[in-house]
């Protein structure tokens, strides 16, 4: 993962993030071209450069010095977003869009479920960092090996499982949703959101609401990315 800052004097106090693990969608242009943002219906002006958007996690947010923390995942090969990234000086331009709303808490869950693979991992530190002291949260994150985790800082009522998929290609693996399945969850109405790579994000759902009987009021799981070919993340 490479961690790249946002700073924006629009990015103060009033900017409008109102949970953790927001989605902010960000324009990549090749070096040299000048930024055109949508305009109202996300329609472009007429003679607007071929442009390219995706949607990344608000990781951490600074609103004293306007600043944001955006998390990208380097994969092979090398699409617009970790190719900007990557290359990118201090001082260049993005253009953006949002944030909007991902993960909700529900208001009468007794416990919390996080779940995903390293594209999740963004939205589930922040979410962990964020969850009132007193709920109970488990988090299964899946990444290739051991060298791959990182620091997260958990409170009392928080516990972390890494799931290690070691030589299997990103994407493939049933690992996260055999986790699940062995999971004993707790007394009490609770809610599970988690997100990674679309087929297995389905497992997950079908784990969580027809195996664990959570309602899909109280079951999320989003697919942030497609395997096609051969994707994978980076050595």
């Amino acid at each position: 993962m490479l961690r790249v800052t946002l700073r924006s004097d629009e990015f103060g106090a009033e900017w409008p993030l109102e949970q953790p693990g927001e989605i902010l969608t960000l324009l990549f242009l090749p070096a040299g071209e000048e930024i055109v943002l949508p305009e109202q219906g996300w329609r472009f002006p007429e003679g607007a450069p071929e442009q390219a958007w995706r949607n990344y996690t608000v990781r951490s947010h600074r609103p004293e010095i306007g600043e944001i923390d955006i998390d990208v995942v380097l994969h092979t090969p090398r699409g617009p977003a970790c190719t900007w990234a990557d290359a990118s000086e201090i001082g260049a331009s993005v253009g953006y869009a949002g944030p909007r709303i991902d993960f909700a808490p529900v208001d009468d869950a007794d416990w919390l479920l996080l779940c995903g693979d390293e594209t999740a991992l963004p939205s589930i530190a922040a979410i962990l960092e964020t969850a009132p002291p007193q709920l109970p949260v488990t988090a299964i994150i899946e990444v290739r090996d051991a060298a791959d985790e990182i620091p997260v800082t958990l409170g009392d009522a928080q516990t972390l499982r890494w799931v290690h998929r070691e030589t299997d290609a990103t994407g493939t693996t049933d690992h996260l949703a055999a986790a699940l399945r062995a999971l004993a969850l707790p007394d009490g109405d609770g809610q599970a959101w988690g997100a990674g790579e679309s087929k297995i994000a389905r497992d997950l759902r079908g784990v969580l609401r027809d195996e664990h009987g959570l309602p899909k009021t109280h079951a999320r799981a989003r697919g942030y990315w497609l395997r096609t070919g051969e994707w994978d993340l980076d050595e």
